[in-house]
């Protein structure tokens, strides 16, 4: 037994296990996350799942306790990695417009945004589980909030069009997000350059017009 003046590393144990638990659902989250946006949630394998995250399937179900838990999981870390992205980009940017411009360049450029999209669009198949209907359900009111009072707040600025409906606006971004998408799913990469040009028309159509002589 240490001399009772010495501390004793105990109190350091439970914070390694838990950096070690936290590691391990990262990576199962990551590996199920490319599992299920290419094989779909009938075609995932929970085996394809646990060897992707370099762990057993007991350990897997002794995290998430249903193939439809994990999914919710997916779907929520998912739609926080996709809110962070966004987040650095309008952060980056004071004209709302042109960080949808930003996120359009992303949606059609960046692998991980498009297989994001495909887990929203798998999703919405699988609605009528209740534990995916509410991480669904979770995502897109999340990002309604974000993106709506940024297009009111731009609207009050002046650089998006105030006779607009700003609900609206974010709903049919929305639809772009999922029809990148769709047009992925059956066209493949070719599909997104052109998923861009449908963006830059939209966001065209919402853009308050330059007054002549007024600086872009």
């Amino acid at each position: 037994m240490p001399p009772m003046d010495v501390e004793t590393p105990a109190a350091t144990v439970p914070a390694r296990r838990r950096l070690a638990a936290d590691d391990r659902r990262e990576a199962i989250l990551r590996s199920a996350r490319k599992v299920f946006a290419r094989n779909g949630f009938r075609g995932a394998s929970t085996a394809a799942i646990a060897a992707g995250a370099g762990c057993s399937e007991p350990m897997l179900y002794k995290l998430y306790a249903s193939k439809q838990a994990l999914f919710a999981a997916v779907l929520r870390h998912a739609t926080e990695e996709m809110s962070c992205t966004m987040m650095e980009l309008l952060d980056g940017s004071e004209d709302t417009v042109d960080a949808l411009a930003m996120t359009a360049h992303r949606v059609c450029s960046d692998g991980l945004v498009v297989e994001i999209i495909r887990l929203r669009m798998l999703a919405m198949s699988l609605s009528d589980e209740p534990e995916i209907r509410a991480a669904l359900v979770e995502s897109v009111d999340r990002m309604r909030t974000g993106w709506g009072q940024r297009v009111a707040a731009a609207q009050r600025a002046g650089t998006v069009r105030s006779d607009v409906d700003a609900d609206a606006v974010v709903w049919l971004w929305t639809g772009f997000t999922l029809m990148a998408g769709y047009r992925h799913a059956l066209e493949g990469d070719a599909a997104l350059a052109d998923a861009q040009r449908l963006a830059d028309t939209f966001l065209q159509l919402i853009r308050t017009p330059r007054q002549e002589g007024e600086v872009a």
